[in-house]
């Protein structure tokens, strides 16, 4: 019998996941997904399948027929009564088949071991979540910080994921992680609260609440994609600066008041109001700031409540 050490630290027989179900969110990105899905029909492993879960506008045709023309078990989902990042992700994994549940953006590239890397990663560590590699088209920003690291005295997830240096960290990069659907279900899921705004910070959060709840997370820097970073679509917020700082705000809010010692909240508090200011003054007005006042109480109250996830329901489109 194989030994592994455990998502929480102890010795456990490492039992062979059932494979991996990939989870694609995706939102107004008809022409960058077909790409995307291309390349996930294109790996080389055998016990995977491909979930699309569709909130734009109209029906993809063209991705659902190449599901439906290929040899990989795969579904594409249209969203019925939700619209939201956090939403979508708790609808894939609810559908998902398999034991690891494999989470990317709709606009990405990478080759055919990505999946299976995942795979192995989870079979070799005993992690809950596995944390992937990133390249940035637009080129990345390495720094001296460990990837996936928690600033805890200004709420912030630290991401260099483009550097070479697997080991536990404390969070995830939201375009490319992957989680034990068992962990999932315990928690309860993504915080369907964070879809405000931007949706920022719900990978985070969730990789948080799972280390409270003793599960733990590695980074695996050859589970690797390149994110394009495409300019329509996705979780974007119009260009209404005190609207997306109240998304941020409430969101942050929500990390600093659920997961930071009370000894850490006044410097985090302290670091989001300074960004108010810097938004104001760029805006010429103080509604960026009084924004940040109003999502930060928000968030405050959010934070006392266990994470939501409401009756989501969505049409298959690729049954024949």
């Amino acid at each position: 019998m194989t030994v592994a050490i455990a998502s929480d630290g102890s010795n456990s027989s490492s039992a062979r996941p059932s494979g991996v179900s990939v989870v694609i969110p995706t939102i107004n990105r008809a022409e960058v997904l077909m790409d995307t899905v291309k390349d996930l029909l294109a790996q080389d492993f055998d016990r995977y399948e491909v979930i699309v879960v569709d909130q734009s506008d109209e029906t993809n045709q063209a991705v659902v027929e190449l599901l439906r023309e290929s040899s990989v078990p795969a579904r594409y989902f249209k969203a019925d009564n939700f619209r939201g990042l956090p939403q979508a992700r708790n609808f894939g994994w609810q559908q998902a088949r398999h034991d690891i549940v494999l989470y990317i953006d709709d606009d990405i590239r990478t080759n055919r071991a990505f999946v299976s890397t995942h795979y192995d990663t989870f079979r070799r560590t005993g992690a809950a979540m596995v944390a992937g590699g990133i390249d940035e088209a637009k080129g990345d920003h390495p720094t001296n910080h460990p990837p996936g690291s928690f600033n805890w005295w200004t709420a912030t997830a630290v991401r260099n994921f483009s550097i070479d240096q697997p080991g536990w960290c404390l969070h995830a990069p939201g375009g490319n992680f992957a989680v034990r659907r068992d962990v999932l279900s315990s928690v309860g899921g993504l915080d369907e609260v964070l879809s405000i705004g931007a949706a920022l910070y719900e990978e985070s959060e969730l990789a948080l609440r799972m280390q409270s709840a003793g599960h733990r997370t590695w980074f695996e820097p050859s589970a690797r994609l390149t994110h394009l970073a495409a300019p329509m679509g996705g979780c974007r917020v119009p260009r209404d600066v005190p609207r997306y700082m109240h998304g941020l705000a409430h969101n942050r809010g929500i990390l600093i008041f659920r997961h930071l010692k009370p000894w850490h909240r006044p410097t985090a508090i302290l670091r989001l109001l300074l960004l108010g200011l810097s938004y104001s003054r760029a805006d010429g007005s103080l509604r960026p700031f009084l924004a940040v006042f109003s999502g930060l109480e928000a968030g405050r109250k959010a934070a006392k409540q266990p994470p939501a996830m409401s009756d989501l329901r969505a049409t298959e489109c690729t049954r024949y």
